[in-house]
Formats: structure tokens, sequence, C-alpha cells
């Protein structure tokens, strides 16, 4: 029987405890950990040394040091799409297979929550909302004057799946137009998806919404930044349902306060969560939700459904379905 480590993957279970007893009963002893997210690499191996599988979040990291310690590791099953954290190169030249969950299981999800935030936003729902808990029902209603979401330009950047998902909603529901911003796609690609390519700076300039659905990399890694708010229209909306690490959370604040953009809405930080005088709490042109984009029932069962079928894979001599390699 093998060992199986839950890393800050606090939701795997916690709704579907039979996906642990299954774990228990098939395949070996199951423990959860919480980590901090900059624990030392090598302190992190020998925590988890005896572990043959190891399903985890968003963090801490596990890098070339981690795997060059890990001696009994056979899989790393990333609960979620992105994985960031985890060094997927490293991880297979020392004979460790990584997984995570196909995008497909999370695309309506993420895209309905990115949909939610942006009429959100649109109409202050939030801000009005807590106006009237308040008290303040007929108190300056100018500050509760919206817009119209049909008809409008949305600017998508990153046309994968969620992207895409995120598009049709906004296109059928709402008649807007749909831009993309998209590198690694032709204007072929994606126009068969439903979009029409830009360039990046096109996209800020005429967008009326603007919608992130990019994993972070190095070239794209703070994209959002002074210069970029700079060229948006003064009314446009920022929702960011994909990565914190996007935008660069000083400049967004000093574009909010300037005047320079209309508001921002987010499911997500650059380091999660957030401290308690962080500016975004109090900021009264964003609404920030607690990284829920995928968080309900039905695919938080897929998601489980998915890590345990993936190391039950793995025992059997079986590759993991959706195996990453770089």
């Amino acid at each position: 029987m093998k060992k199986t480590a839950i890393v800050n993957a606090n939701s795997f279970g916690r709704y579907f405890p039979e996906f642990l007893d299954d774990l228990s009963k098939n395949v070996g002893e199951v423990e959860r950990f919480k980590f901090p997210a900059d624990i030392d690499q090598k302190q992190l191996a020998k925590e988890l040394s005896g572990f043959s599988f190891i399903v985890i979040g968003t963090e801490p990291q596990l890098t070339k040091d981690f795997f060059q310690e890990a001696d009994s590791l056979k899989l790393v099953a990333r609960f979620g799409i992105g994985y960031n954290n985890v060094d997927v190169i490293a991880a297979n030249e020392n004979g460790v297979m990584v997984s995570n969950i196909p995008a497909f299981m999370e695309k309506d999800d993420v895209a309905e929550h990115a949909a939610a935030l942006t009429l959100s936003m649109a109409k202050l729902l939030v801000f009005s909302s807590t106006a009237v808990k308040n008290g303040e029902w007929a108190v300056n209603r100018e500050r509760y004057l919206g817009q119209r979401v049909n008809g409008k330009t949305v600017g998508i950047c990153g046309f994968g799946n969620i992207g895409v998902r995120y598009g049709e909603i906004m296109k059928s529901a709402f008649n807007c137009e749909i831009i993309c911003y998209d590198p690694y796609l032709s204007e072929v690609e994606v126009k068969n998806r439903g979009g029409k390519k830009v360039t990046f700076e096109q996209l800020l300039a005429d967008s009326d919404i603007i919608s992130l659905h990019m994993n972070v990399s190095a070239e794209n890694k703070g994209i959002f930044n002074e210069k970029s708010f700079s060229q948006m229209k003064n009314s446009a909306v920022l929702i960011n349902s994909a990565r914190g690490g996007l935008v660069i959370e000083d400049d967004i604040i000093k574009a909010l306060d300037a005047g320079q953009i209309g508001g921002y809405a987010t499911d997500v930080l650059e380091f999660e969560p957030p401290k308690a005088d962080h500016p975004f709490l109090h900021h009264e042109k964003i609404i920030a939700t607690p990284h829920i984009g995928a968080y309900n029932r039905e695919c938080n069962h897929m998601m489980c459904s998915s890590v345990v079928s993936d190391i039950k894979n793995v025992l059997a001599g079986k590759e993991p379905a959706n195996r990453l390699y770089k």
C-alpha cells in the first residue's frame, strides 16, 4: 500500500469524503498537510518523505531542489488547471509524473464566474447592495449609475477553453463584439472560435470590458501595468478570473484613483490570502472574491474524481489521464 499526501488542497475530499475513503481503501494511508507558501524545498521534501502521491493546491512551490530529494514520489496531481507552482520538467527528470485537471472540467464554471463579475461591476451590484444594507437606499443615487453591457466590445486575453466560453456567454446573451489577444493562436483559429484577433494595444484601446483568461508566464507577468492602464478607456472595466500575477496591483490602484479605468473585479490576487491592510479590500471601485471561480459542487466532484483516477492509474502502472511534460 502507498501513501497519499494532500498538500494545501483544502477542498479535495472535503465535500465528497467518499473520494478519501476510496484512496484509503484502494491505495493506502491518506494525510493532509498545510505548509507555508515559502517553505524551504529540502524541508518540504523531508516532511513528505515516504509519500508516493501528492495532491497539491496552488502552493507551495515544488522546484528542482524538491524533486531531487523526493525519494519515493511517483505522481504530483495538481488539484486545478494551472500548475505554475510545479516544476514539471524537473519532476520528469527525476522520475515523477505530473498531472492536472483537464481544462474542460472548469471552463463553464470559471467563465460563468467571470460573467458574474462583469455584470456585478457594470451594474455596481456589490456597491449598491452594501449601501442599501447601510440604510442608504436613496442617498447619493448617482453612485449607482452603472453601464449597459449589451452591445459592448469585450476584449479577451487568452482564448482557450475558458476564454472561448466566456466569449460565447457575452456574445449570445449580450450581443457583445468579441476581440481577442492571444499570441499563440492564428487569426483563423481565433475566428473559428468566435472572436476577432487583435494586437494587445488594439484590445486595450477598443475594449469596454477586458477579461483575463491567461496563465502567468515570464512573458506576460504584470502585463497589466501603468502603461497598459494608460491605454484603456477611462470607463473600461477589467475582469480577472485567471491569475493575480497578470496585474501589477499597485499600478491598478493608481489607475483607478486617477480615473484612468472604470473598475476592477477579480477572483485572484498575486499573493493569497490578502493581508488585512491590502488596498483592494477597501477600494470602492474593486470587487474581490476569494478564488472561487471553479468552487461549486459539480466541478469539485469532477475534479476529485479526476485526481483519484490518476492516482489509481499510476498505482496500476499506467499514466495519469492528463499527464504534463513541460
